[in-house]
């Protein structure tokens, strides 16, 4: 009897008691950084102490850390690249057409302000200047899917609003130009590429499509001719996110 419970000890409590031994403590901070390691200490509310596998020893208060978890010793470490929470992307970039274009190639600058949540995506909204016949203010909706957290991400961005012209009369020689802006929208793709800690160089191919709406005065003819001006662009920017 006694050879059975040993025989039994052996089969099935010693590989509980390794797979139990094969545990370690996993404190991720929000900075995102993670400390792989044995807790020593807890104190709700205050900090926690832990033994790294270096033997250093570390201390955090509770608001620098996102999750306490343990796992499996020689588990591969994964880390949030894009981490959740407010940010800033700001781009230069060109609005490329065609050389019958009035414009060839447009100067673009924007400025997005938004927030990223749990499920990969961004919003906020977007301003900065254009300088196309007249230079223009973008007022836009952003909206944009990153496919992963890692390092380098795949980005689908969306982009919608208003083109707001900075002067809305300008007149010449007897011909008077009344500007009022038009509807603007984008859509394409990007790439977002860590470069350090909250730091990702921003590029991005996208489709333009803008509206510019102006009126023209006749001094001599007294009339109003109403004009429309479409751009269809292909809108090549370079940038950073701050985040």
């Amino acid at each position: 009897m006694n050879k059975k419970i040993a025989l039994f000890i052996l089969v099935f409590i010693f590989p509980i008691l390794s797979v139990s031994a094969q545990k370690m403590d996993e404190i991720t901070l929000k900075s995102g950084s993670v400390i792989r390691g044995s807790i020593i200490e807890i104190i709700p509310e205050g900090k926690v102490t832990i033994n790294d596998l270096a033997g250093n020893t570390w201390v955090f208060k509770m608001t620098e850390i996102e999750k306490i978890k343990q796992i499996e010793e020689g588990e591969k470490i994964k880390t949030d690249a894009f981490l959740t929470g407010w940010g800033n992307m700001t781009s230069i970039g060109f609005l490329a057409g065609s050389n019958t274009s009035n414009q060839i190639a447009p100067f673009s600058l924007i400025s997005s302000f938004g927030y990223k949540n749990e499920l990969q995506i961004y919003t906020g909204f977007a301003t900065g200047i254009e300088f196309l016949n007249i230079n223009h203010i973008p007022v836009l909706f952003d909206l944009q899917y990153f496919t992963s957290d890692n390092e380098v991400s795949t980005v689908f961005i969306l982009r919608g609003g208003y083109a707001l012209p900075t002067s809305g009369e300008k007149n010449i020689y007897g011909y008077s130009t009344a500007y009022m802006g038009g509807v603007t929208g984008s859509m394409g793709v990007g790439l977002k590429i860590k470069n350090k800690e909250k730091f990702a160089w921003d590029v991005n191919v996208l489709y333009r499509y803008m509206q510019i709406k102006y009126t023209e005065y006749n001094d001599w003819s007294q009339q109003d001719y109403q004009y429309t001006d479409i751009y269809n662009r292909l809108e090549l920017r370079l940038g950073f996110y701050l985040y």
